[in-house]
């Protein structure tokens, strides 16, 4: 039944859609996300820069809320951002989406997936069908995940082939373009709103917590707080959007900081397979990678890095031998540079130029 209804859906709106496409091609481009109802870093930047070059910008950014009522809203977003695809030159996107995957473009119109993270600790997309924390092969073959992409932009070589399996997309489609929030992280602490609303959060040494979203578990950070030297150091627990686990307020801080706001006032950061790992490294900030779970998450997800092999000083599934070393401030800053250099290829802040150079000019 639920093929059925998909397949109908499809139907109806491709026919829609080719309604849409009857109407002139103009000079703009489209932003289409459901990892939020906002404007994300690069959203921002290449929107500005697009801007610059006298390209309209649409910026639709839309969750699916939960709950039937919230669906049929969601439904009519669907159909305004047919509306402004069918007459676009530019569209990008940072996570899967409906309209791209499931229409029948123009074939002058160039998708940009930008994705939503700087690398791919994680496995994610195609890699990850069937596991756990995946889909499910049919239900991704009927939703078209992932298709129709032009390009994919990523920082690293290494990256790039991971993101032509976890895409299911050919190698050449993947371009060494950058991403935009590099130019962004590597002006961060300048005029970081933070210090300037909480003067005394730098008193001491502060230590961010960047904890992986799981699905249906509660992140395991008591830990944590009982092994820190409180009177040391400032903790800060920055739990995912979508976590239902509850913090106390003593070791939070306001969502309208966001992440790379935090690595501006971070002295150490410490995730498991969060890619704010290679944010970090962009800042040369320590991290160190607390596995409690890995032999679990590899079974329920996987890891395209090995960071027992990549990063073997600073991963470890005891925090407290973690937190050993941050008092000892003993960091291997080499095996931290190599790290960098292997994910990360294009720190010469020109990222966001470079992506919309080649997306109005072409290869």
């Amino acid at each position: 039944m639920k093929k059925i209804i998909v397949n109908m859906f499809k139907t109806m709106f491709n026919f829609i859609y080719s309604l849409f496409k009857l109407r002139k091609v103009q000079n703009k481009v489209v932003m289409l996300s459901r990892q939020s109802n906002f404007m994300s870093i690069d959203f921002k930047l290449l929107k500005e820069e697009f801007e610059k070059n006298g390209v309209e910008v649409i910026v639709l950014c839309k969750m699916i809320g939960p709950g039937i009522i919230n669906k049929i809203k969601y439904s009519f977003h669907l159909l305004i951002s047919a509306y402004h695809l069918a007459s676009a030159k530019y569209c990008i996107v940072d996570t899967y989406s409906i309209c791209v995957s499931m229409l029948k473009h123009r074939k002058e119109l160039r998708i940009l997936q930008v994705w939503h993270a700087l690398g791919a600790i994680k496995k994610f997309g195609y890699q990850v069908l069937e596991k756990q924390e995946g889909s499910k092969k049919d239900t991704s073959d009927l939703f078209n995940m992932h298709k129709n992409y032009t390009y994919i932009t990523c920082a690293s070589e290494a990256t790039r082939k991971v993101y032509s399996e976890a895409f299911n997309t050919e190698l050449d489609k993947v371009k060494v373009w950058g991403m935009p929030r590099i130019d962004y992280i590597l002006n961060i602490k300048q005029n970081n709103r933070i210090i300037k609303d909480n003067p005394k959060i730098k008193d001491k040494p502060v230590v961010v917590y960047f904890p992986t979203f799981r699905k249906n578990e509660k992140i395991d950070y008591q830990q944590l707080i009982d092994a820190i030297d409180k009177d040391k150091y400032k903790l800060i627990i920055k739990i995912h959007p979508l976590d239902k686990t509850i913090v106390s307020d003593e070791y939070t801080i306001d969502f309208k900081y966001d992440s790379f706001e935090l690595l501006g006032i971070a002295d150490y950061i410490i995730t498991d397979y969060s890619a704010i790992s290679l944010e970090a490294a962009v800042l040369d900030i320590p991290v160190f990678f607390w596995v409690y779970d890995i032999e679990k998450y590899e079974k329920s997800r996987g890891l395209n890095v090995n960071l027992m092999n990549e990063m073997p000083s600073f991963t470890n599934n005891n925090i407290q031998e973690i937190i050993d070393k941050i008092e000892k401030k003993a960091y291997n800053y080499t095996e931290l540079e190599l790290f960098k250099e292997k994910y990360i290829e294009t720190l010469d802040a020109e990222n966001t130029k470079r992506i919309v150079s080649f997306m109005i000019k072409g290869e």
